[in-house]
């Protein structure tokens, strides 16, 4: 009994639907960035490749998962990409493509960000 049973729960694990993790990697140069003076200072971007009026992070609160003072880094180092013409990487969690990121919302979980030199 207890052989089928381990059995049993083999077959239901390999059958079962599993949600699978996807994410994006969004690269471009950065068309908009903005800061909102609100409570948090939102900070919202746009990519040349997309997303496109996304909510990233949050200057004075933790947002989609990132501290303020990675906030701060990432805007700075943003700040410089669009002052310089650099393109920007940033891996977006749980998304199917740059374009699936709603604009005005909150773009969730993100991965990393790497400043390409051209």
């Amino acid at each position: 009994m207890k052989a089928l049973c381990v059995a049993f729960g083999l077959i239901i694990a390999l059958v079962a639907p599993h949600r699978a993790l996807a994410f994006v990697d969004c690269e471009g140069t950065v068309n908009t960035l903005s800061m909102q003076m609100d409570t948090l200072g939102l900070v919202t971007l746009s990519l040349s490749g997309g997303p496109t009026y996304t909510y990233l992070c949050a200057v004075d609160g933790t947002v989609n998962g990132v501290s303020p003072t990675v906030c701060r880094t990432m805007y700075a180092t943003l700040v410089t990409a669009k002052t310089t013409g650099k393109r920007v990487l940033i891996r977006f969690n749980d998304h199917a493509s740059c374009s699936a990121i709603a604009s005005w919302t909150l773009a969730g979980a993100l991965g990393w960000t790497i400043v390409l030199t051209d």
